[in-house]
């Protein structure tokens, strides 16, 4: 397993103990940025302030229970999440894990599965983040391609030229303006908009 570098932790659990027996693991672990809470309202309010690498919460707060208030933070930021939770309450875990949380851990907390499912849930985070960067190229790049054919279109019918002199006629217009090829499309567009009759 690969070193983990030093993170900034938020920390949540409702029992006092158990909160400062994960703060001391944290300690060893070397991660000195770490802020603990005991409530959910807290949980999102140093989430948001202190964008942390990584968050630790229960799921039996006083006030917003653990998962909702991951869910809760999502809307605004994505970190990525480890819940404690005793076994009466996994089904609970198990619905936010299909979300906000990438991994559980299972109370009592043994020291010795720490790191290793910090390891994990940064890794699944990584390529969480992978896949929505290449989500978001495939949106743009539909997107931009439905541009370049409706500009296609437009010096078709203008120009009474076919399909692949259209394009040629594009590309050559994005170069030599040293612009994207969308970016010319837009252009047209533009252009086509005011002299539409």
């Amino acid at each position: 397993m690969a070193d983990i570098p030093a993170l900034k932790v938020v920390l949540a659990h409702g029992i006092a103990d158990a909160r400062e027996a994960l703060h001391q693991t944290m300690a060893q672990l070397k991660y000195e940025d770490v802020w603990l809470c005991s409530t959910g309202r807290e949980l999102i309010d140093l989430a948001r302030e202190k964008s942390p690498d990584l968050i630790f919460t229960g799921v039996d707060l006083p006030d917003i229970d653990g998962p909702s208030a991951l869910i809760e933070i999502s809307r605004t930021h994505t970190i990525p999440a480890i819940v404690i939770t005793q076994q009466r309450s996994l089904d609970l875990v198990q619905k936010a894990l299909e979300d906000h949380v990438m991994a559980y851990l299972l109370e009592p907390i043994k020291t010795e599965e720490i790191l290793p499912t910090i390891y994990l849930v940064l890794r699944r985070f990584e390529q969480f983040q992978e896949l929505q960067q290449e989500n978001e190229s495939l949106k743009q790049a539909l997107s931009d391609r439905k541009i370049i054919e409706k500009a296609k279109g437009v010096l078709m019918k203008r120009a009474n030229i076919d399909e692949e002199t259209a394009y040629k006629r594009l590309r050559r217009m994005a170069t030599d303006r040293r612009m994207k090829m969308v970016q010319a499309a837009e252009q047209i567009l533009s252009v086509d908009e005011i002299l539409e009759p």
